[in-house]
């Protein structure tokens, strides 16, 4: 079961929160106080791993305390069936055919109401499923009954049916099944031979019909939520500041834990011990136990028994466990595989205490599965430095591969710029509270700061880090070319060359400049350029001049093999990019079809303007195409594009590649 898209409402900040799409991963970028932690958690309590119920005293909006109510719903949250799950639900009833997810919502009183989507199966009020579920139940009895019993009995029958199409289905048939139960003894006629027989019969036929009274209370569309709910992923939800502690004194943790009030620290503790498979008042009575060997044996295996459970479900960190223990001093050490120091847990970073106590709270509620989960970060890489967040970020997608992943960040570092179809802004707004939305345009200066810092971070990174760099002329050319390279090597093609950084700089002249400065810093530089004016200007003053040599200076349209000016948009099938622009200016164009003049061998943004213009629209932003296309590349593969689209990004992959082995052969 994926997770599509959630909404919160009437939640602490949040009003309404506004619809956000979830894939593989979400990002929702915003500054502090923004409600990033609101949506969060009362995602979260949508359905955690232990049960938390919305608290309406305190987590209900303040200033709307007319509106405050139980019934009010909290999170609504869409799921897409896997092919397995819609063979499931159609199973249950014919009228689940077609069913493909479903819409839940929860309120505070911590109801569930389920919507299946594209349509409900049928449920109680349908009167043609209670006839039909009548009829298979009882519309034949069973062998042995006399001739006499059969026709009152089935004059009886049919009159129920009758009452139940006039009277409203599934309330009036369990009203009358046991007055219909009840006049059994009346069918047999008293001076048959075959009376006694019958009665014999009545107690099998009794449960016949109080079978069909409870399969009566579970409709099509009842069996398909009890079906479904068992699926649900767990909801993890994990902040920055949830850390771990190793060591206790066991005998004060056993005390809080009885009267009610252990701390965070005990309740992970005793999370990592239960999977262990030590028992928290077995270990208290060991600690004053006479016989210290057994006690350290027994340490010992659990600690293998740890160590083995990460070991065989996890594979991005190798750790080894090991607890220890005097009297009620109970310590556990966590090293790295082929490090011999022994280590306390709570003496390890910050960093490293945040991994490992998402992977322990990961294994937790997931039953040591690591999958089927909605993994919920907030804020998550803060004690990290800057290099470890980039790390972070590809541990993160290893969290994503068997779940999805959801996070909230003020961090430059934790923006992936090659997925713009997962950011999101929160903003708490007056009078409107905390909207989750994509027009970035539109955010508060904070959120628009951490994007911008975010791309200028890549770029910086990218001038003095990258020993094998290319050059393209703008943000739009960075996000096609990465995200296609990414496309083209998930189905086992060509992607860019791993050691290769991409950097946009801003134009054709700016690239020239770039390019110049990287060279003098004897770096290995290719540049990409358009095929138009300003491409074969910077092209003249980079390879004419001998800064860089020609096979290093890419221009589109000599990838593309043509003598025509090209963009990079170019690469694109004309009617693919048609449509996304049609799609961008739909309102502009009010309905209209935008076509394109034939045999005009212009690059396709200009002939794109030129047609828009001609349907009234003024100015055309190819920004706002390229980021639609941005938003919907990451979630197709590469056989939902054409064939052209792939052979050209292809051959573009391919130059660039051809510059990097170069370098390398030379080096």
């Amino acid at each position: 079961m994926k997770l599509t898209a959630f909404r919160i409402e009437n939640f602490r900040s949040i009003h309404d929160s506004g619809w956000v799409d979830v894939d593989d991963i979400a990002v929702i970028v915003g500054k502090n106080e923004s409600g990033k932690t609101s949506l969060l958690k009362a995602l979260w309590k949508f359905k955690p791993f232990k049960d938390a119920s919305y608290d309406l005293d305190r987590e209900w909006p303040r200033g709307r305390r007319k509106e405050k109510s139980p019934d009010k719903i909290v999170a609504t949250v869409r799921f897409e069936f896997s092919p397995e799950e819609i063979q499931l639900v159609e199973g249950i009833h014919e009228s689940a055919k077609g069913v493909t997810g479903v819409e839940i919502q929860r309120n505070y009183a911590g109801t569930y109401f389920y919507n299946f989507l594209p349509m409900n199966p049928e449920n109680g009020s349908n009167i043609e499923w209670v006839i039909s579920l009548l009829k298979n139940r009882l519309g034949e009895l069973p062998e042995g009954f006399s001739d006499h019993f059969k026709q009152q009995y089935t004059a009886g029958f049919n009159a129920l049916l009758d009452e139940v199409r006039a009277k409203g289905g599934t309330p009036h048939a369990q009203a009358k099944l046991p007055d219909f139960k009840s006049r059994f003894p009346s069918y047999a006629h008293p001076s048959s031979p075959q009376h006694q027989s019958d009665h014999n019969k009545f107690p099998a036929l009794h449960r016949v019909v109080d079978e069909a009274v409870e399969e009566l209370k579970a409709t099509p569309v009842r069996k398909a939520v009890d079906a479904i709910h068992e699926r649900l992923p767990t909801f993890i939800y994990m902040d920055d500041y949830r850390i771990f502690r190793g060591s206790c004194q066991l005998n004060q943790v056993k005390q809080r834990k009885d009267n009610g009030n252990p701390t965070s620290d005990d309740a992970t503790l005793i999370q990592i011990m239960e999977m262990a498979g030590l028992d928290l008042e077995g270990e208290v009575k060991k600690a004053n136990a006479q016989d210290k060997e057994q006690r350290m044996l027994d340490l010992n295996d659990a600690s293998l028994t740890l160590t083995e459970e990460i070991a065989s479900r996890w594979s991005q960190k190798k750790y080894e466990v090991r607890f220890e223990a005097d009297g009620q001093h109970f310590i556990t050490f966590v090293k790295d595989v082929g490090v011999p120091a022994l280590v306390p847990l709570e003496d390890r970073s910050k960093g490293f205490q945040w991994f490992f106590s998402f992977d322990m709270m990961f294994m937790y509620e997931t039953r040591g599965e690591f999958k089927n989960a909605i993994i919920l970060l907030d804020e998550p890489g803060l004690h990290l430095h800057a290099a470890a967040q980039r790390d972070l970020l590809e541990r993160m997608r290893a969290y994503s591969k068997n779940n999805q992943l959801i996070y909230s960040t003020h961090l430059p570092f934790m923006i992936e710029f090659t997925r713009l179809d997962n950011l999101y802004v929160a903003e708490e707004l007056p009078k409107e509270g905390t909207k989750v939305h994509k027009n970035w345009a539109t955010a508060d200066k904070d959120s628009r700061f951490t994007l911008q810092a975010a791309l200028g971070l890549s770029w910086s990174q990218s001038l003095f880090v990258g020993q094998h760099n290319l050059i393209v002329e703008g943000v739009t050319d960075f996000w096609f070319i990465t995200c296609l390279s990414t496309m083209l090597r998930d189905a086992g093609q060509e992607g860019l060359d791993a050691q290769l950084v991409v950097t946009p700089v801003g134009g054709a002249s700016k690239a020239a400049y770039v390019g110049t400065i990287l060279r003098g810093q004897k770096l290995n530089v290719a540049v990409l350029l358009d095929s138009d004016a300003e491409g074969k200007s910077a092209y003249e003053q980079l390879v004419k001049q001998w800064i860089m040599q020609a096979k290093h200076v890419l221009s589109v349209g000599d990838v593309l093999g043509v003598k025509e000016s090209r963009t990079l948009e170019d690469l694109f099938d004309e009617a693919y990019y048609l449509a996304q622009t049609s799609a961008v200016y739909q309102k502009e164009l009010a309905g209209q079809p935008l076509t394109l003049a034939a045999g005009d061998k212009r690059p396709i943004v200009e002939r794109v303007e030129d047609a828009l213009k001609a349907k009234g629209v003024a100015s055309f932003n190819k920004g706002r195409v390229a980021k639609r296309i941005m938003e919907e590349l990451p979630k197709k593969k590469l056989a939902h594009l054409s064939t052209g689209t792939v052979e050209n990004f292809k051959k573009l992959i391919a130059a660039i590649n051809i510059c990097v082995a170069d370098w390398k052969k030379n080096a």
